[in-house]
């Protein structure tokens, strides 16, 4: 069914300044119609660029990885800056921390993920996480006092990584180029490989990238448990660390199911084709807590920063026909190709036919990164700072490990990501 002309549809309300929230954002703000007030709730007053956040933990400066949205909130658009409790879609208000509300006609909900701990025992306690930029500011301290202890002559500090996905593969590279001798990182990947979703003969190229760099890989190994000490397996084997790092999964954010909202297993929103929340055509829903499924296999598509971009724009496009009275447009994902950073100029990619080792794919990547930050009005010089950082990377840094020429792999026909 397809909505009509809904000239009371003044207060639109975006939760959420992530990849998802901003770009849906500042659609609005440059097309939504004067009468319409338009309203971005955020955690703090940055955006930020979460696909970086390993290079944070490993030492890249803040200013490097955000931007400020005051930069890119114009008036009489607001920002409100405040944890999100609850939505209330009966009385169509959302619900702040400190008790404040802030009454919607249309509501975006793009609040993102949180961790998926799988019910393992002693997993929540003992380990931190870098998918937020709460959760790697915490883990950048202890990674700090970790290689401070460790300055003494004590050896390697050890760090295990479980979970052998995008995020966890880049924060072991980062770790391992930014910390060599003194850190010890080992990658626990339950599956029977890492970087599910890449060519083998990219996971492969990955592998041998990280193990020059001294990174211990594990794979077909799933963790039971955890406790002060170390990593429990299921095979009945104890890995000792001396900081826990998990990157196993995600599930949408918690403030889903505490809204009512209908949520699959893996805790994101049910959506129907326009990405509105099942049984409530007011509340959209994109980015990491959205449940989309795969047209090509059937099956849900991972979180990824692309996805969440693509999301974000559908979404505002969708309010604003539904404003003017046209018919809303189902989304179609498009990924139009996978990168992964394995460190600080070194990486595995495919766009298309194409796969890239080395150097090239980390170009891809940063280029990727650059058109983001131009495209939420990052401005001039961030944009020139993420073009040239690969480059300066390059020149400033020596290997301290034999590296093999960069490379283009070549096509891989017939293979999809």
């Amino acid at each position: 069914m397809q909505d009509t002309q809904e000239a009371g549809a003044r207060r639109v309300l975006v939760l959420g300044a992530g990849y998802a929230g901003l770009t849906c954002f500042l659609t609005l703000q440059a097309r939504l119609p004067r009468h319409c007030e338009l309203t971005l709730v955020n955690l703090d007053r940055y955006h930020w660029f979460t696909t970086e956040l390993h290079a944070y933990v490993a030492g890249a400066e803040a200013d490097a990885i955000r931007l400020p949205l005051s930069r890119v909130v114009a008036p009489p658009a607001r920002l409100v800056v405040g944890r999100v409790v609850q939505v209330e879609p009966d009385r169509k208000q959302v619900r702040l921390e400190g008790g404040e509300h802030l009454p919607y006609d249309l509501l975006v909900f793009a609040l993102g993920s949180e961790p998926e701990y799988y019910g393992l025992p002693g997993v929540a306690e003992h380990s931190l996480e870098v998918g937020s930029w709460e959760g790697a500011r915490r883990l950048r301290a202890a990674v700090r006092r970790l290689v401070t202890r460790n300055g003494g002559g004590e050896g390697p500090g050890r760090v295990v990584v479980a979970g052998g996905g995008l995020t966890g593969v880049e924060l072991a590279g980062e770790l391992a180029d930014e910390f060599p001798g003194k850190l010890q990182v080992t990658v626990v990947e339950a599956g029977p490989e890492i970087m599910p979703g890449f060519a083998p003969e990219l996971v492969q190229a990955a592998r041998g990238i990280l193990e020059r760099k001294g990174v211990t890989i594990l794979t077909g190994e799933p963790i039971a448990g955890a406790d002060s000490q170390a990593v429990l397996l299921k095979s009945g084997g104890r890995i000792p660390y001396d900081l826990l790092v998990w990157a196993a999964g995600v599930r949408g954010s918690a403030v889903l199911a505490q809204s009512g909202l209908a949520v699959t297993p893996r805790g994101r929103a049910k959506v129907d084709a326009f990405l509105r929340a099942e049984g409530h055509p007011d509340i959209y829903v994109a980015g990491d807590s959205a449940s989309v499924v795969n047209p090509a296999t059937g099956r849900e598509m991972p979180p990824s920063g692309q996805l969440a971009v693509q999301m974000g724009r559908a979404v505002a496009r969708n309010i604003l026909r539904r404003l003017q009275g046209r018919p809303q447009e189902a989304f179609q994902p498009k990924i139009r190709g996978i990168f992964a950073s394995l460190g600080q100029w070194e990486g595995v990619g495919q766009m298309g036919q194409e796969q890239y080792v080395g150097a090239p794919a980390i170009v891809i990547k940063d280029l990727a990164e650059a058109q983001h930050v131009w495209a939420v009005g990052g401005g001039l010089m961030p944009l020139v700072r993420r073009l040239l950082r690969t480059p300066i990377r390059v020149l400033r840094k020596r290997p301290l490990y034999p590296q093999p020429a960069s490379r283009r792999i070549g096509t891989a026909k017939g293979r999809h990501t």
